[in-house]
């Protein structure tokens, strides 16, 4: 198994984070997303690329904030739990939960709020950066269990910085199938195979997570 525990080399941790961002930023689910918040934010249909790529942008930093934000919170929890043998277990815990989850091994709802974050129809760039926030972390579920994981792992170092980086980078990945899609939304008709695929994929993913999870509880008993 890839050894991605806090000591290995930030390059190493940083391609599997972003691969891990990009895989999930494919998904059936999340993808039709921001092609509504385009046209949403827009106040009619985008038919231009340059506007679906700007508005679909500024859709992407919302995500990118968010998450740098939850990166940081993630590292000063990961700084204040000094033991390391608790912050495995608790990593390992995350991830448990999270391949089950992707495994319809257990069944988690999450009942978010965003009635603060409501911009208006046809708000354009400030309105598309606000919708991309929630979206960070609550707003598509079949994202959720890989992005806190993530979130767990972030915390290894006790490190703030190393918490935002992590979790950006895993926003870059996530967010590159999203501004495609929503710079070209006829890429989905293209992409509508990976449906198909998509039971496969969670339980693949899910069946690495619960991997993951032996190894931290393995480095939390050496």
């Amino acid at each position: 198994m890839l050894n991605i525990d806090a000591g290995s080399s930030l390059y190493i941790v940083l391609a599997v984070v972003f691969s891990s961002g990009f895989i999930s930023g494919l998904s059936p689910c999340t993808l039709p997303t921001v092609v509504f918040v385009t046209a949403y934010v827009g106040g009619a249909r985008v038919e231009s690329k340059k506007r679906g790529f700007i508005l679909s942008l500024f859709f992407i930093l919302g995500i990118a904030l968010m998450l740098s934000l939850l990166g940081v919170f993630a590292g000063l929890i990961g700084g204040i739990i000094s033991n390391a043998t608790v912050l495995n277990f608790i990593i390992a815990g995350v991830l448990l939960i999270m391949g089950l989850w992707l495994l319809k091994v257990i069944n988690i709802n999450f009942n978010w709020s965003f009635s603060k974050i409501n911009p208006k129809k046809g708000s354009g760039m400030l309105g598309a950066l606000l919708l991309g926030i929630p979206f960070g972390i609550g707003a598509s579920p079949c994202t959720m269990p890989v992005t806190l994981s993530v979130l767990a792992f972030s915390s290894l170092k006790g490190s703030a910085v190393y918490g935002m980086l992590l979790m950006f980078v895993f926003a870059l990945g996530r967010s590159i199938p999203l501004l495609v899609a929503g710079t070209f939304t006829g890429i989905l008709k293209d992409l509508s195979f990976i449906s198909k695929y998509q039971h496969i994929i969670e339980k693949v993913s899910g069946a690495i997570l619960i991997g993951l999870a032996g190894y931290f509880i393995w480095q939390a008993l050496l």
